[in-house]
């Protein structure tokens, strides 16, 4: 797939690792370009690892953390964008003037326009709109690269990104990273059966994800060496893994289980009744 090009929008680091790194793996295996853009540091983030990061040093470390998730996916390119993490819904960081939830729509959606108009990707790449777990940044970016994914073909949108040669492109298909509903508490059920000490879901995070019946594909991603290429970018994000992470401590089928499996919704074209979406985001291009 020399010609194929995914650009996967995400807001923080290690939002292309825990959700969709199984995907990247298998598609960049497959010889896919995926280029990756991350809007903020992740300043907000917990620092899980005793000593790896202060709260003033945390977001630079983050990055350097991301870079080595890059390798880890073996991704073609990668882009950090200068907005800061904006924290879950009522922390004060909301209030940030650089807050990425603070960002001017225009701003955002006319630099992922360019970066659709440039890389001319046939696979778009985001979380869904409820932001996977509600996170604002995570909406945010949904919200955006949605909008750029309708405008990117339109010469009448920021019609001054085409005097320098580039031409309008409409990307052929937008994949939105999901997670099903029930899916906290499968995953506590199954590290608890293995005797690790996991918390079972608050009532709240219970309603999180969406009904089975919107899920368009469930990837199995357990093979061909893409969970452990996962893995390896998850351990990369050191400070967002505790010292006692559970998956190296259970066997392989309940890692399989929780990481082995990740959630799309083809948000463009529509999905037709009775059309099989496959785990090749490019099946048919």
């Amino acid at each position: 797939m020399p010609e194929h090009r995914l650009l996967a929008c995400f807001a923080h680091p290690d939002d292309e690792a825990f959700p969709v790194g199984g995907a990247l793996a298998a598609h960049t295996r497959r010889g896919v370009d995926v280029r990756l853009l991350t809007t903020t540091l992740g300043e907000e983030g917990e620092i899980r690892q005793e000593g790896s990061a202060t709260r003033e040093t945390l977001g630079e470390i983050r990055k350097v953390e991301l870079s080595c998730a890059v390798r880890a996916l073996r991704l073609g390119s990668n882009d950090v964008w200068g907005y800061r993490d904006s924290g879950m819904q009522g922390w004060e960081a909301n209030e940030h003037p650089r807050a990425f939830i603070n960002a001017s729509t225009a701003e955002v959606v006319e630099r992922l326009v360019l970066e659709m108009r440039r890389f001319r990707p046939q696979v778009v790449l985001t979380f869904g709109p409820d932001g996977l777990y509600g996170h604002p940044d995570h909406i945010a970016i949904s919200n955006h690269t949605t909008e750029a994914f309708g405008l990117a073909a339109d010469p009448s949108a920021f019609p001054q990104q085409l005097s320098g040669g580039l031409e309008p492109y409409q990307p052929q298909r937008l994949f939105y990273s999901v997670r099903p509903r029930g899916f906290r508490r499968e995953w506590a059920e199954a590290l608890r059966g293995e005797g690790i000490n996991w918390p079972m879901p608050s009532p709240e995070q219970e309603l999180q994800g969406v009904p089975e019946e919107e899920l368009h594909l469930e990837l199995d991603v357990s093979g061909d060496g893409d969970m452990e290429a996962k893995i390896a970018c998850i351990l990369c994000h050191r400070t967002q893994v505790a010292p006692d992470w559970p998956y190296h401590r259970v066997p392989r089928h309940v890692t399989a289980r929780i990481l082995g499996r990740e959630f799309y919704v083809r948000a463009h074209p529509t999905v037709a009744e009775g059309e099989t979406v496959t785990g090749d985001f490019f099946q048919g291009i």
